[in-house]
């Protein structure tokens, strides 16, 4: 998996947050969001995600994911163990 991200955005520092807690390995793609007017708006990036935002997630089978949560909602359901909601519903509506 690939990591389209950028070191102050909160929205990819979330998803790294679970990439750690779940123990996943990925290969960090930093995109600075500030260069040269940033290069989240080049044609490179905007073939990844034509919103031109981070973060988005390049699966081992090329398809792409984008939005934090639904990322987040994805590595939740592709890898449940160890998870990251707890299974009383009550205590995972506090979670999120």
């Amino acid at each position: 998996m690939d990591l389209f991200t950028y070191y102050r955005s909160t929205s990819s520092y979330r998803v790294r947050i679970a990439l750690a807690l779940k123990g996943l390995e990925y290969n960090a793609i930093p995109v600075n969001l500030l260069l040269g007017g940033g290069e989240q708006r080049t044609p490179g990036y905007k073939a990844v995600n034509p919103q031109g935002r981070v973060p988005a997630l390049r699966l081992d089978d090329g398809g792409v994911i984008t939005q934090s949560l639904a990322i987040i909602e994805y590595l939740e359901e592709r890898y449940p163990q160890p998870a990251l909601l707890a299974e009383d519903l009550v205590q995972r509506a506090r979670q999120r």
